[in-house]
Parts: C-alpha cells; structure tokens; sequence
C-alpha cells in the first residue's frame, strides 16, 4: 500500500510566510494608527475630574451657601472662605473669614481622595497637578480666579505644553528650551478656574482644547505615543 503525504512543501510554507508578512506590513499600520492616543485620553480624564470636582464645590450649599443676593458679606463663590458647621473639610472660622484660595484647595484635594493640602500633588492615576496663581477675593471681577495645571503622565516626558511651554513654575519640572520647537507628544495644560465656578483652558494649549471637545476622534493620525496639533 503506498502512504500519501499531506505535509505541507517547502515551497508551499515560504509563499504562506510571504503573505502573513505582507499582510502584517499593510494592517499594523492602520491598528497602530486607531489605537487611542494615551495623552488625549488623560487630559480628557483630567479636565473630566476638574469639571465634576468643581460643579460639586459650586453646588455644595453647606461649603459654599448661595450669597450671591445678600446686602452684606456677598459672596459669589469660590471667593468666600468662611467655614461652616456643615463642612466637614472646612468648618472652622465661622465668623471670621478664612483664605478663600485655602479653602478652596483643601475642598479640592479632598475630592481627589489627596489627605494632604498642597499645590502640588499626584493621585492615583499618575496625573500631576498644581495649583498657582491664587486668587479668590470678593473684590475682584467675577470672584477672582486660581490657575490649576496638569501634567497627564506624570514624570514621565516630553514635560511640555503646547508653543514652547513646560509650566515650570507651576508644575516645580521642565525647560521651555525642550519644548520651543515641539509640534507633538505634549502632555501638559493649564486651566483657569473663575470664582464662579467656570473653568477655562490657556487659549495656547490647543491640544488641549481639542482633545477634550466631546465629538473628537480620541485617534490620531500619528501612533499612539505621538499627538497632533
């Protein structure tokens, strides 16, 4: 009887092989292009986290009871730092006003499970933030207002905002020399918040604006580690 041989030829496993590998040279590119960009997605996290934590606060009556109306002692918002029996994080100095940026600050971090108050600080996520810029007084338009920057990733580079900024002063790290001529892969952003509770992002930090515009691709042209303008 003679056996048959089903195995596959030489020949036969190098045109297999062939096309498994042109088909990895045309696919690869395409999945790495829609595989989502890790800092748009953090700064969507972040400026997500920034929006629920401060229209918290704003609506918070026993933090921030509703003043807006009152002959005396009127208070807009985030401008008031006096306590109140009902806030736990901030009782004290009921009757005699408080650093309103202060208070502002613990409520803030408290929100972000952060046991220490500080301007800068990490939570969990790896997101570095900082406050600057402390501003809130009844005297000022709108109830003045406190910067608050971000740094998606962390420690981890490029340390850049976008048109050569680093936010040294406020984030402690980086050098604007590093980020003069950088067109992509930026991973640090400042927002303003206004007395009022509105939130508004530095007018240059267009990568930000963009990615945290709800109808936004969360995919970029360029891969995943790289970000377009």
């Amino acid at each position: 009887m003679k056996r048959s041989n089903n195995a596959f030829t030489l020949t036969e496993l190098l045109v297999a092989l062939g096309v498994i590998s042109i088909l990895c040279a045309i696919l690869l590119p395409v999945i790495f292009n829609l595989m989502p960009n890790q800092n748009i997605l953090m700064a969507k996290r972040a400026y997500y986290t920034m929006q629920t934590v401060v229209s918290d606060l704003i609506n918070d009556e026993a933090c921030y009871p509703d003043r807006t109306s009152a002959l005396i002692n009127k208070r807009i918002g985030f401008d008031d730092g006096f306590g109140n029996p009902n806030c736990t994080k901030w009782s004290g100095n009921i009757d005699t006003e408080g650093d309103a940026n202060t208070k502002f600050i613990t409520l803030f971090e408290d929100r972000l499970g952060n046991d220490t108050v500080d301007d800068k600080f990490e939570t969990a996520d790896g997101i570095n933030w900082a406050f600057s810029g402390k501003a809130f007084n009844k005297a000022s338009a709108g109830g003045g207002s406190i910067n608050l920057t971000v740094d998606v990733n962390g420690r981890d580079e490029p340390n850049c905002g976008h048109k050569g900024k680093s936010y040294k002063d406020a984030l402690g790290t980086g050098d604007d020399a590093n980020c003069k001529n950088r067109e992509n892969g930026f991973d640090r952003f400042q927002v303003t918040i206004k007395g009022n509770g509105q939130i508004v992002i530095n007018e240059d930090d267009e990568w930000a604006i963009n990615a945290v515009k709800v109808n936004r691709n969360i995919t970029s042209s360029k891969n995943s580690n790289e970000e377009d303008e």
